[in-house]
């Protein structure tokens, strides 16, 4: 029974590591996951030894205010994974915890699997300098992210994203909306303000804030979708609100499919929005001093990687101090007014959706991988 130490930090994170515990189990099992996850990974036999809410801190003050609880678990999974005599670690997105955690597992004499690239793309990119040393095989999503790799000497393997063979509706929009009430002439709009609760209690002010300016000209049905990381007492007072339902994240594609329009946080949630079809306005706000400190690090001009992926602003981005209530509102009005601009985005998103399939799965690629390695079996993927 091989040992692996697995570092699932994030929401999104967690989904892909519940695809990859599943490939493996799939495959005769023979290997055991220990680590920072959830309850969906706790539910497929992993031993979490460290809540993954414990580790949702976005932005660089954020996470300074919260470096010596940082430090200590990261010398706890060190320390676990020395007297556990661990075959390997398997470490999903969360550079800045992640990359640092590398580096030690590394110098310890264990080898380090990296499941999706840091950004190096849109900032930092002296990072892949750390990945090239301290990783043994990074798995990366976008096809534009080969170039880079590729030209750094670092040994990856491209599998495609995910989310893009993955996200499906449970049920067509006309159900969703009849099973919720929604009247003849109603307008669906969906509210997904993020899965960290330092994001949940920057932007949903913002977005309720908008929602009540756009109540004065069309009649909403407005839900609130509540990331599983996010303490339902969080959006107690968002629930109270006449006319606003909070739906839990496993009913989130089937509403994503059914809505007009959507605000969200930025991440993970626009790609999966863009390839349901739902027109978005992407927010962004962290603590100033984060916004200050790493906008000038910046390379490109976007945030949403549905925005990057089509190299243009297909959606609008509402970013810092652009992130205000009315301005919400105007862009949210923009895509219900205009049946043109929502046609014009959809068509963008299929063909991102497109850029992203690849004929088998992304669990199954890296799985096989690790496997290969660790088994010294032969394997036959693309890599640098």
């Amino acid at each position: 029974m091989r040992n692996v130490l697995l570092v699932a930090a994030e929401n999104s994170a967690e989904t892909y590591a519940a695809q990859l515990l599943d490939e493996f189990a799939a495959r005769g099992g023979g290997y055991r996951f220990w680590g920072v996850g959830g309850d969906r990974l706790a539910a497929r036999g992993f031993e979490n030894v460290a809540p993954n809410r414990s580790l949702a801190v976005v932005g660089i003050v954020e996470i300074v205010a919260h470096l010596g609880r940082i430090h200590r678990l990261m010398r706890r999974l060190l320390r676990l994974a020395r007297q556990r005599r661990a075959d390997a670690a398997l470490l999903i997105d969360f550079p800045d915890f992640n990359l640092r955690l590398a580096r030690r597992l590394r110098r310890a004499g264990i080898p380090v699997y990296y499941y999706v690239s840091p950004t190096v793309w849109a900032w930092r990119y002296g990072r892949v300098r750390h990945i090239r040393r301290w990783v043994d095989r990074l798995f990366i999503l976008f096809p534009f992210e080969e170039a880079i790799y590729r030209r750094e000497h670092v040994t990856y393997t491209y599998v495609g994203h995910p989310l893009a063979a993955e996200v499906r509706p449970g049920e067509d929009r006309d159900a969703f909306r009849r099973r919720h009430g929604v009247g003849e002439g109603e307008t669906v709009l969906a509210l997904l303000p993020g899965s960290r609760e330092s994001e949940v209690s920057r932007l949903l002010p913002d977005m309720l804030a908008a929602v009540a300016q756009l109540r004065r000209s069309r009649r909403l049905r407005v839900f609130l979708l509540r990331a599983r990381n996010i303490r339902p007492e969080l959006l107690a007072a968002a629930a109270a609100e006449p006319g606003i339902r909070v739906l839990e994240q496993e009913q989130g594609y089937d509403l994503l499919h059914a809505a007009d329009a959507v605000i969200t946080a930025c991440g993970t949630s626009t790609l999966e929005a863009a390839l349901l079809g739902a027109p978005f306005v992407v927010l962004y706000k962290v603590n100033p001093l984060t916004y200050f400190l790493g906008h000038r690090f910046l390379k490109i001009g976007l945030y949403s990687i549905v925005n990057i992926l089509a190299g243009k602003p297909v959606a609008a981005e509402l970013i810092q101090g652009e992130c205000r209530p009315e301005r919400i509102a105007a862009e949210t009005q923009r895509i219900l007014d205009d049946p043109l601009r929502r046609e014009e985005m959809r068509a963008e998103f299929r063909r991102i959706a497109a850029s992203l399939q690849q004929e088998e799965r992304p669990a199954a690629i890296v799985c096989r991988e690790i496997k290969a390695e660790l088994e010294g079996l032969k394997t036959n993927n693309r890599d640098a």
